[in-house]
């Protein structure tokens, strides 16, 4: 995970600055996901889908099946986020997948 945060974190800069797109630092469960959806983890697994490939992810052969519209901290604080559900649930292969993915 580390790897991952300084890769995040120095993306090129030809990607945008902000936090409109993806804003983990203030990341909760929302409450009627987890009901919805049965877990912690799969409420995390369908925001990270919505937010991360909100039409479907690119072809799996690419170095990355997202194309980051914004770097920042909020792109960054999703390590905080992983790494919490990575601690509640550690066997999480679907978490796990994620974490490979970005």
């Amino acid at each position: 995970l580390s790897h991952l945060r300084k890769a995040l974190a120095q993306l090129p800069h030809s990607i945008p600055l902000g936090n409109s797109k993806y804003n983990f630092e203030h990341y909760a469960p929302d409450p009627e996901r987890v009901e919805l959806y049965g877990s912690t983890e799969a409420a995390l697994n369908n925001v990270l889908e919505v937010t991360f490939a909100p039409r479907g992810r690119k072809d799996e052969s690419a170095p990355c099946p997202f194309e980051f519209q914004e770097r920042g901290p909020g792109l960054v604080a999703v390590i905080d986020v992983l790494t919490a559900a990575l601690n509640e649930f550690p066997d999480s292969v679907l978490l796990r997948k994620w974490v490979h993915d970005l």
